[in-house]
């Protein structure tokens, strides 16, 4: 500052009734170079994460048969199977040949580990309770059960991709090309199925050289997470819902 503006700010601060040494010491500290504070990184991924959807979670009560038979006759047919009795026959399999169960939604990390949130009103259902059957006669039929599980699923995951398919009913026997296995690239694991699935013509390559991920056995334990570690895939690092 030269020595004019000096006298004219001194003149105008004795006039104002300040005083100068004030004045000057705030012009110093103004110009003195002092520490910055960085700010703050943006907060984890995981601080507006929203609970899972009631579908991926138990029920407070659990479905009897009636119940199936109600909700379900709407998107399917009941038929008599000859192994399993009255199995369920979804219109989406008799629509499209290279329908798949666990295709039709999600996934989600819950105290279960991966869930599966369906996008169809009837996977609440089939794709947290009974097993699945396929055969050359009937394709995909769904045999009741009452035991809810986040996913009745075998997993698989490698380097770069995830594959499930579902368990088949008790006693049953798998084809060397059991049609179940879906996979998808671990990037894009948690995105809509149906768009990002492998087709199957590609599909099992990756399945022979995945590795098994942990499987539900009997029944789901809260706590014992089941699926690829979340750390195995792109997407899944967000806070486990309670």
């Amino acid at each position: 500052m030269s020595d004019r503006k000096h006298v004219h700010l001194l003149l105008a601060a004795v006039l104002a009734g300040f005083p100068p040494v004030a004045l000057f010491s705030r012009a110093a500290s103004a110009q003195t170079p002092q520490p910055i504070e960085a700010p703050p990184p943006p907060p984890e991924d995981d601080a507006e994460e929203q609970p899972p959807p009631p579908e991926a979670q138990p029920p407070q009560q659990a479905p009897n048969q009636a119940t199936f038979d109600q909700q379900l006759s709407p998107y399917g047919r009941w038929v008599d199977e000859r192994e399993y009795g009255r199995v369920w026959v979804p219109g989406a399999a008799s629509a499209r040949a290279d329908w798949q169960p666990y295709t039709d939604g999600h996934w989600v990390y819950t105290a279960y580990g991966w869930s599966f949130v369906p996008d169809v009103p009837w996977g609440w259902a089939v794709f947290h309770y009974g097993r699945w059957g396929w055969g050359p006669a009937l394709g995909w039929y769904w045999v009741p059960g009452y035991v809810w599980a986040p996913a009745w699923v075998s997993w698989r995951y490698s380097n770069g991709h995830v594959a499930w398919a579902p368990y088949g009913p008790p006693g049953f026997r798998y084809d060397r090309r059991w049609p179940g296995w879906v996979a998808v690239p671990r990037a894009h694991f948690t995105h809509p199925i149906a768009r990002e699935a492998i087709p199957w013509a590609h599909s099992g390559r990756i399945v022979r050289g995945a590795r098994p991920a942990e499987s539900i056995r009997t029944a789901p334990e809260r706590g014992h997470f089941y699926g690829p570690p979340r750390g195995a895939v792109r997407g899944g690092h967000g806070r486990r819902h309670q």
